[in-house]
């Protein structure tokens, strides 16, 4: 009788492994680091490739950068949450974390045109220079760390 009850009271082990504030904040920062490495070089060909076409290829060029940045950089994003969100014994699924390191990067693209359209509509800046930059670089990150967070668990559940 004495096991029996001890077998009965047993709780089941957790099925997603505990959030770590630790954890995210590293995700969202290696995020970051790898969308930088993977947009810079790729803006940089994009810049000394149009810069020589005088007034109309530098606006090429900007309008390139400005479409390609946030797309590429969502995905290199999305690999660097990946890579620092599977260390040790957790995992998550990849293409929902590329999935919505790509939706960060169309929503940049979105904001971007909704902040110029404003201040072109009525002449006045509608954000500070200074608080748009970090919203830019944040998005993606924050959003391939949520879709990373939502599909996490164990990659062999832990025995009781």
């Amino acid at each position: 009788m004495d096991e029996s009850i001890h077998v009965e009271s047993k709780e089941p082990a957790p099925q997603k492994p505990p959030r770590s504030l630790g954890r995210i904040a590293g995700e969202i920062l290696a995020g970051t680091a790898t969308g930088l490495a993977v947009e810079l070089p790729v803006g940089s060909v994009i810049r000394i490739q149009f810069d020589n076409g005088g007034q109309f290829g530098r606006l090429v060029g900007l309008g390139m950068f400005s479409l390609l940045f946030p797309t590429l950089y969502g995905l290199g994003s999305a690999v660097g949450v990946y890579l620092v969100g599977s260390i040790g014994k957790q995992s998550g699924s990849f293409f929902r974390t590329l999935g919505c390191g790509f939706l960060g990067g169309v929503l940049v693209i979105m904001l971007f045109c909704q902040v110029h359209r404003v201040e072109w509509l009525y002449c006045v800046p509608s954000m500070p220079r200074g608080a748009f930059e970090p919203l830019v670089l944040l998005i993606p990150p924050i959003t391939a760390t949520l879709g990373f967070n939502l599909t996490r668990r164990y990659k062999k559940p832990p025995s009781s």
